[in-house]
């Protein structure tokens, strides 16, 4: 059964790697700009941030996490984004948790108990209309530096995934900065 999920795992990740390295202008070709949002952080305590508003965060690459308390592949994947957030954050990285429970009760708890130290959210009707109408969770939205949706992952975020497209998101805003220092 370890072997049958290693092999899933390794195939998603091998598509990923060809669709983004390989043709990355179909990607880009079919971006958008991420609609903003101003929030509420719900664990200002954690992450450092009392709100959040999308377009102050250009300039860095951000991870956009549309999740629920109640949402076991949300519960399951929430411990990759709070080590890969620790890992990159000081790299002009930022993951912002959508939350999409009905209420906020018990969501300040949960993060707690999570570590969830990037900042987290609750949406709201527009928020949810405005990325496409979110009726199934988890998705992920990647977001480049210059607040272009590059990528879009509906469904459990698996490391791996996380990794190769957040990588290939900082790279690129490095050799942004390259070229225009060459100039």
């Amino acid at each position: 059964m370890q072997k049958l999920k290693s092999s899933i795992i390794l195939s998603i990740a091998l598509i990923v790697i060809f669709s983004i390295f390989v043709f990355p202008e179909i990607s880009l070709a079919k971006s958008k700009k991420a609609p903003n949002f101003s929030l509420k952080v719900l664990n200002p305590d954690l992450s450092g941030y009392k709100n959040i508003d999308l377009r102050s965060l250009e300039g860095k690459t951000v991870i956009i996490n549309f999740w629920a308390t109640w949402c076991p592949p949300c519960r399951e994947e929430i411990p990759h984004f709070v080590s890969f957030y620790n890992k990159n954050k000081s790299k002009k990285l930022v993951i912002i948790g959508i939350n999409v429970n009905v209420t906020t009760e018990g969501v300040r708890a949960f993060t707690h108990q999570y570590k969830m130290d990037y900042p987290v959210v609750h949406a709201t009707s527009e928020v949810l209309r405005e990325y496409g109408g979110i009726k199934e969770i988890p998705q992920t939205f990647f977001v480049s530096e210059s607040g272009i949706i590059v990528f879009h992952w509906k469904g459990y975020m698996y490391k791996e995934v996380l990794n190769i497209v957040s990588q290939r998101l900082m790279r690129m805003r490095m050799m942004k900065i390259m070229k225009m220092m060459k100039k």
